[in-house]
């Protein structure tokens, strides 16, 4: 039980207050119930215990617990109502003083040290551009315009954070010698030491759906970016530096909550930003646009990628990994003229139902569909006045009765909403074809639903390989994690961590974003799904064979079946490792 944690709970009750020993026992104050103990997490005891060894009076500092909370500590030398008095902590959560940022509250502190912006920078591991935007925010947000202003300010209120950024001792800061103090009381019998520096992490930023909607594809992808970490830094991480993820917990279906995620992870500075949520939303493009770092992500949506296209100076550092959403449409007009010319495939008739729950910006190329098939007689109805969620599924299934297609395409990403719709379809069967995007790829979809899966065909534009190297990345991750990789996100999201890697390596540096950028834009990459390349207008992953019928620069828009609980790959050749097999409610 931490400190903070103690205080949070029993704020109602009783005064945030505490006293600590110079043998380091901590105890809070009740007015009514008098002294308890209270277990000490470390860092704020042991400041604690500096102020009785110094010559201080007082101190007033900023300190951000491990859950990243902000308090404000004002330690004093006051005595307890015990018999044995110690020294008095009072401490109180606060809201970030004139809204600054965790880094913000570093680049001050440091500013407040007398340190100029190459001085923060090298002590931080960023750029002096970015420190040089950071001071710019603070005089903004503080609305004093010097340095001298501000810093005397940081000192006089004690917006100063402890430990120091950066490591060593945060003199000539008046934090400093509690901080001094402090180290020595951890290694006794010794002169405190300033920290050496160690080299800062390169860090990977992911805005994540780790709960509600999406939280089943977010599993893949962050278990799928932890394996490519754990192999980079086996093998020494990037330039000798240790390659860490920093994620961030989203709803996916709140706007705000996006965007407020992104938001995040630029505050932490991280090196670059991996994911795919809410891509198309300019308040995004224009976040990461002004940050400067490489963004991957796998959206998988042409809305997301016409901005880049119209503006590549400004959105230059936007890439999307995978192709678009229009390309479904071109692959499912391919797959149904490769199964139904060798007879694998007769429809009764020729009626086609895409059911298409609403999704900003989504557009699964109905325009080609409608194109390719309408040459070969086929109609088309879409259902498409579905809500983002919660969706009535018996009533969509009553309306394809309705309609009586032959083909059935359910076009929404969410594993959750395909594992509902088989489950209804499948207690009120039609004889169609049931073809659907991405969402069987999640390893829930079988596991939920079991036989009641078998027969669902479905597209991905980026999916798992079955040949040599799909097959050994199958083969760690069921290592390393203990269960089967889906088979789409979780490589992708493997595949986009080495494509980074690799581009820092050649750039020299993940610091170095023009560099790594320009590296992004004419690198090959050949990962389990497929080949990689960014050298397109707009920036994008290419299809194969239906952008390109190049496999060496493209991914295939693999088409798979469930057949007896497993993946099977039916197109496009030559990575087909079965054949169509009427599933059993076509049968009846």
């Amino acid at each position: 039980m931490s400190v903070a944690s103690s205080f949070d709970r029993a704020k109602a009750e009783w005064p945030a207050r505490a006293y600590v020993s110079a043998g380091g026992e901590l105890a809070q104050f009740d007015s009514r119930s008098g002294l308890a103990r209270v277990e000490a997490d470390g860092e704020i005891a042991t400041y604690a215990r500096a102020l009785l060894f110094s010559e201080r009076r007082q101190a007033s500092f900023i300190w951000i617990g491990r859950d990243k909370g902000w308090m404000s500590v004002r330690l004093s030398r006051e005595a307890d109502p015990s018999p044995t008095p110690r020294t008095g902590v009072e401490i109180e959560d606060i809201a970030p003083p004139f809204a600054l940022t965790l880094r913000e509250l570093d680049v001050l502190t440091l500013l407040a040290a007398g340190l100029g912006n190459e001085a923060i920078a090298t002590r931080l591991a960023v750029s002096p551009r970015t420190i040089t935007k950071h001071v710019e925010n603070i005089f903004a947000k503080t609305e004093i315009a010097t340095r001298a202003g501000a810093a005397a300010m940081a000192i006089d209120r004690g917006y100063l954070r402890l430990p120091t950024p950066g490591g060593g001792i945060g003199a000539p800061l008046p934090t400093g010698e509690i901080e001094a103090i402090a180290q020595r009381l951890d290694t006794p019998g010794t002169e405190p030491k300033p920290r050496i520096l160690s080299r800062r992490p390169v860090l990977v930023g992911m805005p994540l759906a780790l709960s509600g909607r999406g939280a089943l594809d977010a599993a893949q992808m962050l278990n799928g970016a932890r394996m490519a970490v754990t192999e980079i830094n086996a093998r020494g991480g990037i330039l000798g530096r240790e390659l860490r993820l920093v994620v961030s917990d989203c709803d996916v279906g709140d706007r705000a909550s996006v965007i407020d995620s992104y938001s995040e992870l630029i505050e932490k500075d991280v090196d670059a930003i991996t994911g795919g949520y809410s891509c198309a939303e300019p308040a995004i493009h224009d976040l990461v646009a002004e940050f400067g770092a490489p963004y991957l992500h796998a959206a998988t949506m042409q809305s997301a990628v016409e901005p880049v296209r119209q503006e590549p100076g400004r959105l230059g550092n936007i890439f999307q990994v995978c192709a678009s959403d229009v390309t479904y449409g071109a692959g499912l007009v391919r797959f149904l003229g490769e199964l139904t010319q060798p007879g694998s495939w007769k429809p009764r008739n020729k009626r086609l139902a895409i059911i298409q729950p609403h999704w900003p910006g989504l557009n699964v190329g109905l325009e080609r569909i409608d194109a390719g098939l309408a040459r070969r007689g086929w109609q088309m109805e879409i259902i498409s006045d579905l809500a983002i969620s919660d969706i009535d599924w018996r009533a969509v299934i009553a309306r394809l009765h309705r309609l009586d297609p032959s083909l059935v395409v359910l076009a929404s990403y969410f594993a959750e909403d395909g594992i509902a719709f088989q489950r209804a379809f499948r207690r009120q069967p039609l004889p169609a074809l049931v073809y659907m995007l991405y969402s069987p790829s999640v390893p829930a979809f079988r596991q939920e639903l079991g036989a009641a899966a078998e027969g669902v065909v479905w597209a991905t534009t980026t999916g798992l390989y079955s040949d040599r190297l799909g097959r050994d990345f199958a083969r760690r991750y069921q290592a390393l994690h203990g269960h089967a990789a889906g088979r789409s996100h979780a490589s992708i999201a493997y595949d986009r961590i080495h494509i980074l890697a690799g581009a820092w390596s050649r750039a020299g540096g993940a610091r170095q974003f023009d560099k790594v950028i320009a590296d992004l834009r004419t690198s090959v990459h050949r990962g389990a799904n497929g080949s990689y390349f960014f050298g397109t207008p707009g920036q994008v992953g290419l299809a194969f064979p239906d952008d390109t019928a190049d496999p060496s620069i493209s991914q295939a828009q693999l088409v798979f079946q469930i057949q007896n609980g497993e993946q099977r790959i039916l197109s496009p050749q030559p990575y087909a490792d079965s054949v169509f097999i009427p599933p059993s409610w076509m049968r009846l």
